[in-house]
């Protein structure tokens, strides 16, 4: 009961990190229709989620291969557990890498086509190696024909090559988000990037309603933060109380006092 509760809450911070990841890249194809693209650091939310599955899997994952230790001794000279806490802790080092390098460099709001050769490394490099290595951990965490078969090098190699096709698939759509929208001209890029666009709207984006104002792209904060923000400020602008020496626009202007109510 206790190896059926603790596999249980493994693979439930593991899917809630993923589901937060997932929904963040989505996010962010869906910006890509836009002319100046800038990329936010995800919310305070989505990391506390991402953060504390992250610790969720630490511990279980330990309990749970404490436990298997001593019904079975042979356990731990698995190969894919060695590649598994490898990639782990490989996967701990870059949380602290995007936490303290990439999302404060995200947080200066720089469009992506102003970006210098750090930038790219700083937020290119940790956001494919935060993206292959949980997608890759998880897969170990489900196949489980490779238990004493497949070799520790093996592993090891196909996680390479999982990185790198998300590598390039990161560059790939940074690049793209980079290149300006000619309005003159339809080119390849604008072609891909409504349909990187149309994936993260899932295929359903939405028309501003008739008589909204535009928005500014620029505003590096979050889509409904800044809806938000906005409403507020039209709400506080209309019902503002007026300033000293301001006419009362209650008032007509005219040199008789206002009448008052009879009690």
């Amino acid at each position: 009961m206790l190896h059926l509760a603790l596999v249980f809450l493994h693979f439930l911070a593991a899917a809630l990190a993923l589901g937060a990841i997932v929904a963040t890249d989505l996010r962010l194809l869906s910006k890509l229709a836009q002319d100046r693209v800038r990329i936010a650091p995800p919310n305070a939310f989505v990391s506390r989620i991402v953060t504390v599955s992250l610790v969720v899997l630490c511990t279980t994952g330990a309990a749970i291969v404490a436990q298997a230790a001593l019904v079975r001794t042979d356990e731990l000279a698995n190969p894919k557990l060695h590649a598994k806490l490898l990639l782990v802790v490989l996967l701990v080092a870059n949380a602290f890498v995007l936490h303290h390098v990439t999302f404060p460099r995200l947080a200066r709001g720089r469009r992506i086509a102003r970006w210098h050769a750090a930038d790219w490394i700083a937020v290119a490099v940790p956001v494919a190696a935060s993206n292959a290595l949980w997608l890759f951990v998880a897969l170990l965490g489900v196949a489980h024909q490779w238990n004493n078969v497949v070799p520790f090098g093996e592993i090891l190699g196909a996680a390479t090559v999982a990185y790198l096709a998300v590598q390039a698939g990161v560059c790939g759509i940074l690049v793209i988000a980079a290149t300006p929208i000619d309005p003159e001209q339809q080119r390849w890029t604008d072609v891909v990037r409504r349909a990187l666009a149309s994936i993260g709207d899932l295929g359903a984006p939405r028309a501003p309603a008739p008589g909204t104002p535009r928005r500014r792209y620029d505003d590096p904060v979050d889509d409904d933060d800044s809806q938000l923000a906005a409403a507020i400020a039209i709400v506080a602008a209309r019902t503002r109380a007026p300033r000293v020496g301001e006419p009362d626009l209650q008032l007509v202007s005219s040199n008789r006092e206002p009448r008052r109510r009879g009690r």
